[in-house]
């Protein structure tokens, strides 16, 4: 629809089109992501009943720590509502890194040495009580010299 303004102006300008519009800054903006809370999770996995295990393996690279952690973490339904608990922990940053560190906790307190860069894996399901939480740990030990020399060469299992 052309305005007066339109009329006024000349071939070059009419050729380039219509001139910027204003952008508004908008209170609210829709997403597909959810947000949640570090505080909720912070409460949640500070109740968490915890079991853990592990042992260490001579491997070729040297001595690695394997062991397992379990979560068991109290959560209300209805604070994760409409989405189910563990459905919500898998893809939250927050939950994720809560339970890595706690299973990197549990392992350290256990190996027989410090645990370098650890790898894990984690699976997140139902439980009539709340989240469970299953976190595989891997990672190598950092030993000293001493220490690695007074256990000999390592075996090939």
């Amino acid at each position: 629809m052309a305005t007066p303004k339109d009329a006024e102006r000349t071939g070059a300008e009419a050729a380039r089109g219509p001139g910027l519009a204003k952008a508004r800054a908008t209170l609210l903006s829709e997403t597909t992501s959810v947000r949640t809370s570090d505080a909720v999770w912070r409460e949640a996995f500070a109740e968490a009943d915890v079991i853990s295990e592990g042992a260490v393996r001579d491997e070729t690279e040297g001595r690695v720590w394997y062991g397992s952690t379990s979560l068991l973490v109290p959560l209300d339904a209805r604070l994760t509502a409409p989405y189910e608990p563990h459905a919500l922990a898998e893809r939250d940053l927050h939950a994720r890194l809560r339970a890595t560190r706690i299973a990197r906790a549990e392992a350290q307190v256990r190996a027989p040495a410090s645990l370098g860069t650890i790898q894990c894996e984690l699976r997140f399901s139902k439980d009539p009580r709340g989240l469970r939480v299953d976190v595989d740990v891997e990672a190598a030990l950092i030993e000293s010299p001493k220490r690695r020399e007074s256990r000999g060469p390592a075996r090939p299992e």
